[in-house]
This record gives structure tokens, sequence and C-alpha cells, in this order.
């Protein structure tokens, strides 16, 4: 993988969290020990690492956003990213598709 850091937007889906400001956010990440297998990642963060939201996000009816992410190395299709929290089940630091992540959020 070659080496980059630097701030990214990954494309996710959101949904309210627990409390107040807190968004329960929907990652598609990749199985590390299988490129070829997706794998969907929920962890929740701050509401000010998401933004640009596509509508107003409901429970159980999650909406489009970008979540700010850390990316660490590409190799190909793929990015290793570092995630705001950890999330289920991998922890920080995720594999995700690099056609999902932005330099600055789409609009």
């Amino acid at each position: 993988m070659s080496k980059t850091n630097g701030m990214s937007y990954l494309k996710c889906r959101v949904e309210p969290g627990m409390f107040k400001e807190e968004w329960l956010v929907y990652v598609d990440a990749i199985d590390p020990s299988d490129y070829h297998r997706p794998v969907k990642v929920q962890l929740f963060v701050d509401g000010r690492e998401v933004s640009h939201l596509k509508d107003t996000p409901k429970r159980n009816e999650p909406a489009w956003a970008w979540l700010q992410v850390s990316l660490v190395a590409t190799r190909g299709q793929l990015a290793s990213v570092v995630l705001p929290q950890p999330a289920i089940p991998f922890g920080a630091n995720v594999l995700v598709r690099q056609e999902l992540l932005k330099g600055t959020p789409a609009l």
C-alpha cells in the first residue's frame, strides 16, 4: 500500500444516535481477510464528524452523508482509513473502496 496522510470524507449512511448531537453511522467496509467480501460496520460519532446530509435521517431510516476520516494508505481500488471512533466489528482502522472517498464532501 502506498502511504498517505490526510483528511478525507467517506460516504456513509447516518441515523440519530443515542444522544443529542450524535449519529449512528453505517459504513461499507471490506473484510481484511477477503478483499472481495463487503462488510457493513457501524459506529457512533459526534455530530461534528458528519457533513452534507442528503436528507433528514430518522431512526431506522438512515440518510446519505459524509464522515470525516483519516486516510492512511491506498492500494489499487482499496484505501485504509482511520474512523473517528472504533466501529463494530473491525475497530477504528478499516478498509474501504477508494470510490467512496473524497478530499472534500460531495454536495
